[in-house]
């Protein structure tokens, strides 16, 4: 198979459940107010169940800076912090583990 065309198919895997729900649930407004939140934050679920494996995966032996960071992302999120605000924390928060606790 061509490598682009596997490329593009794997993008469309990828991309159509994340983008599915988001149309679906305002097509279906008559739907329960909380089963079209549900349906909006699917994509993010979807998206955090792909990140946080390699968030702790990554690191290798590290193990800890990834659970650090996500864990200190949650917290802000936790608190309605913005989203930049999140990944700094957790930019900081890994890295200070990584400084911190080395190998």
């Amino acid at each position: 198979m061509n490598k682009l065309l596997m490329i593009f198919l794997c993008s469309a895997v990828t991309l159509l459940p994340r983008i599915i729900p988001y149309f679906a649930s305002s097509a279906l407004s008559h739907l329960p107010r909380f089963i079209r939140k549900c349906m909006m934050l699917l994509p993010v679920a979807a998206l955090g169940a792909l990140i946080f494996p390699l968030a702790l995966t990554d690191f290798g032996a590290m193990w800890y800076a990834g659970l650090a960071g996500v864990a200190s992302a949650f917290i802000v999120s936790l608190f309605r912090g913005p989203m930049i605000l999140s990944i700094i924390i957790a930019l900081v928060s890994t890295t200070g583990m990584l400084m911190l606790f080395p190998a």
